[in-house]
């Protein structure tokens, strides 16, 4: 048996390692290919939810279980199978329980998606751009502060230097979380394909990025129903 075989490489380690160059045998052993196994259910579930989302309203999935069990791989294959040939735009963001900074995961997986487009689709940038800065207008500031690649998006025409600070907490982590949903709004309406945001570690998640997806949610019924996003 496998285990009384590996018994035997503890307690006989030159028996089983004899003529190996231990200095090269970093690629000897057993070898993990890229494909995912034994979650074919959970997949589909997955791309079942995807398709209900860009057919009809946005939808969110959640995929919980304890660590290690390869939740991260299931949705990475899951954002494979349904980007392929360009069909979706896929950005992600982690939650970290260290840092403190509030909707820091979101802004990061949306300042990423500025990266991405300001590069590789200028055409929708510019729809962007002049959409953001239609309905945001001097509130744009607010978005750059933490979505720092949204500049490159805005153009030379963008004042970074221009400030709409709000002394008062609450009322500016409303503020932006209204602004984010402004974003996301504009990006949805921007783009043929469907956009994913896929969120890791939401066990760190906090409040204001809770009450934020919420809004998002809320939206579907609304402005963004006839554009897709999961």
């Amino acid at each position: 048996e496998v285990r009384d075989d590996l018994k035997l490489m503890i307690d006989s380690p030159k028996l089983y390692l004899h003529g190996i160059d231990l200095a090269n045998a970093t690629n000897i052993g057993l070898q993990f290919g890229a494909s995912l196994y034994g979650r074919e259910s959970e997949l589909q579930t997955l791309k079942e939810c995807y398709q209900r989302s860009i057919s009809s309203e946005c939808e969110v999935a959640m995929v919980c279980g304890p660590s290690g069990v390869g939740k991260s791989k299931l949705s990475q294959e899951f954002a494979r199978s349904v980007n392929e040939n360009g069909k979706s735009i896929f950005f992600s963001g982690r939650f970290d329980k260290i840092e403190s900074q509030p909707l820091h995961a979101i802004s990061s997986a949306f300042d990423k998606y500025c990266a991405w487009v300001s590069v590789e689709d200028q055409l929708t940038a510019g729809r962007v751009s002049s959409a953001l800065k239609e309905i945001v207008g001097d509130d744009m500031a607010c978005l750059v502060a933490v979505m720092p690649s949204l500049a490159n998006i805005l153009g030379d025409d963008f004042n970074a230097n221009q400030s709409n600070k709000i002394n008062n907490a609450v009322d500016a982590q409303k503020k932006l979380r209204y602004l984010f949903c402004q974003f996301v709004e504009v990006i949805a309406r921007c783009h043929e394909e469907p956009l994913i945001l896929f969120l890791d570690d939401c066990q760190w998640i906090d409040s204001a990025s809770v009450a934020l997806l919420y809004q998002i949610l809320m939206m579907s019924g609304s402005s963004i129903r006839d554009h897709r996003f999961f």
